[in-house]
């Protein structure tokens, strides 16, 4: 059974992609915050990484937080997909996607637009875990 981190602020959020991963055979666990968190991810040991962008205590958490895993000689090779309402869907005048993806700015596996459609969150993290 494969483990599924999620990092989200959003506990409905957390819930609801929970529900999902465990009807489908995944075990999840999950934080709401950043803090401590490559403490947090190596005592869990993920096969994958669910990771939220925007966070109350910074707009940019998320970013930070890819590059800090990304960094880490232990995580480095754990993938990473990004969670984010910041998308086409979004009226913000900007959006993140996968064409966002790099090894400065966002060094992630793929990138998940909320609402998550459930077919896509399966299918994303099944190709992204090896």
């Amino acid at each position: 059974m494969s483990k599924v981190m999620i990092i989200d602020d959003d506990q409905d959020m957390i819930d609801s992609i929970s529900l999902i991963l465990e009807a489908n055979d995944y075990e999840v666990v999950s934080k709401t915050d950043t803090e401590n968190l490559i403490v947090d991810i190596e005592s869990e040991n993920p096969d994958l990484i669910l990771l939220d962008i925007v966070f109350p205590e910074d707009a940019q958490a998320g970013f930070k937080a890819a590059r800090e895993i990304a960094q880490q000689e232990s995580l480095k090779n754990t993938p990473v997909l990004i969670l984010s309402a910041v998308n086409q869907l979004s009226n913000l005048g900007f959006s993140f996607t996968e064409n966002d993806i790099s090894s400065d700015f966002m060094p992630v596996t793929g990138f998940i637009e909320k609402p998550v459609k459930p077919d896509v969150l399966l299918e994303k993290i099944k190709s992204s875990i090896t």
